[in-house]
């Protein structure tokens, strides 16, 4: 009986790990070759042990599924080989429970006096191959990043007959989201590409959307931090709307903002601080819109169902159509990935992707997928993910506080494990959105890189003085790295290399008001 049950379970662990059945367990390179070795070797010893029962037999089995128990745990409890982002899927944990029963099993087929020392065994064996897969993962940089996003090319027939909007997307990349109450018209998004450039859409009528986020820019505005309607300085950088409708979530640090309509909201009626400052202004900029002939027809052809569709439900709706269309993918990372153009890239920007997706310099852990972010969705997304991390930007007070009232996620869970926790921003157009990080503290993509080399950033004097280095909140992904000058040049020129020219002067995300 006993027998049979571990020669179920091997079958059962070996199946969902072999690449015959179509489990995803990983999409990192390392774990598929690993999962499928190991699934082939299940499916042998099961087949054998049911053929011949011999001992030795159940011991090598014993030991292929215990030394992965082993491994498992110390990825849990430590870090996992070739990556540190754990993605737990029903499949995964079926075979592991599978291999947790055949251990069992086995252990009770075996003889007494041999027990403990196939536990040590296996005990050991793990841990070599744990030791082992740490150890080799800077040789072999090309397996240790995610692929699904990174360099799957997406179905686009299949998934572009989900919606009725003829959505222009560069090769490679998937449909975004968008959620069911506003489903993208082209009379929506023309309607909101006007109402972005409108600085009539500002309580006193001097700031519209496009203030804050300049075409040639990247849609960013190459401040520190910007300046609102009434004069009034922000105290967070202006994100890029590049490839916003990818976002899994949106601000700087906010979980609970996963859609851009919720997001709008927010500049327009905002107090802390004023951005367009349309409250206390409502009827006023609504009427601006009423009495225009253009926003008539405009609002009518959007929504042509309703009898007075100038209202501000509507302006959000239209917005947020309207900025979805900023889809940036024809840079030449892009026409080297996905376009087949093999001189796209030149040797430096090359030795420089490799770098990037390398354990020496950990960037690909946060601004992995093909949108250099981890906080990516689509629409074939099942389960978003929503990264924050904190960087080791601040330690004022030495116990790792930030700045008040700049303190990322902690703003709005009260956590403290959140502390200077905040999104990672795409990498697209990266070489246009300068200054960097969340209060646009840092000047250069040179500094930048210097930052995370040092492992943080370490302020000596003035009214943050504190070593970020050392803040107990810091990410394992900053521990700081040696880089040579040339490394340094090569990680530049693959990040310039994300810059997509054809995006900052598309006529199509241009403002109306000045087209020929």
């Amino acid at each position: 009986m006993l027998r049979y049950l571990v020669v179920l379970v091997l079958i059962l662990a070996g199946l969902i790990r072999s690449p015959f059945l179509p489990f995803e367990l990983t999409n990192v390179p390392a774990h598929q070759l690993f999962y499928a070795a190991l699934g082939a070797a299940q499916l042998m010893l099961a087949l054998y042990f049911l053929w011949q029962p011999k001992p030795r037999i159940a011991q090598v089995a014993l030991l292929l599924s215990g030394s992965n128990i082993i491994l498992v745990i110390l990825s849990q409890l430590i870090a996992i080989p070739f990556t540190n982002i754990a993605v737990l899927t029903l499949p995964a944990i079926l075979a592991f429970m599978a291999d947790i029963i055949a251990c069992a099993t086995l252990l009770l087929i075996t003889t007494p006096h041999t027990r403990l020392i196939n536990i040590f065994a296996c005990v050991v064996l793990g841990g070599v191959v744990w030791g082992l897969a740490h150890a080799s993962e800077s040789h072999f940089p090309d397996l240790a990043h995610y692929t699904t996003d990174q360099f799957e090319v997406f179905d686009q027939v299949a998934m572009l007959s989900a919606t009725d909007y003829a959505w222009d997307l560069p090769p490679g990349f998937p449909v975004p989201y968008v959620p069911p109450d506003n489903p993208m018209t082209q009379a929506k998004v023309e309607l909101g590409r006007y109402l972005f450039y409108d600085p009539r859409l500002s309580g006193n009528n001097t700031m519209s959307c496009s203030s804050c986020h300049i075409q040639s820019l990247a849609f960013t505005d190459g401040r520190i931090v910007p300046i609102g309607s009434t004069g009034e300085a922000h105290i967070r950088n202006s994100q890029s709307l590049t490839n916003v409708a990818y976002n899994a979530t949106f601000t700087w640090g906010n979980p609970v903002l996963t859609q851009i309509e919720q997001q709008v909201v927010i500049p327009m009626f905002g107090e802390f601080p004023v951005e367009m400052g349309i409250t206390g202004n409502e009827d006023v900029v609504l009427n601006r819109l009423m009495q225009d002939p253009l926003y008539q027809q405009l609002f009518a052809a959007a929504f042509p169902d309703e009898a007075n569709p100038v209202t501000y439900h509507n302006i959000v709706q239209a917005l947020s159509s309207f900025v979805r269309t900023m889809i940036s993918g024809n840079s030449p990372y892009d026409r080297f990935v996905y376009q087949g153009d093999t001189t796209a890239l030149s040797e430096s920007a090359l030795r420089g992707m490799n770098l990037f997706l390398s354990e020496k310099f950990e960037c690909h852990h946060c601004h992995g997928g093909f949108n250099f972010t981890l906080s990516t969705r689509h629409a074939n997304t099942t389960f978003p993910e929503q990264p924050f991390f904190n960087t080791g930007l601040y330690n004022i007070d030495g116990a790792g506080a930030y700045p008040r009232g700049n303190r990322g996620v902690f703003e709005i869970t009260g956590n403290p494990d959140d502390m200077g926790h905040f999104r990672p921003p795409t990498l697209r157009n990266i070489a246009l959105t300068a200054p960097y990080m969340h209060d646009g503290s840092i000047a250069t993509l040179e500094e930048v890189i210097l930052f995370y080399a040092a492992g943080g950033r370490n302020i000596t004097n003035g009214d943050y003085i504190g070593d970020g280095r050392a803040n107990p909140y810091k990410s394992g992904f900053v521990p700081g790295f040696q880089i040579t000058d040339q490394e340094m040049q090569d990680l530049i020129n693959f990040l310039i290399s994300l810059t997509d020219e054809q995006f900052i002067t598309d006529p199509k995300l241009s403002n109306p008001f000045e087209s020929p």
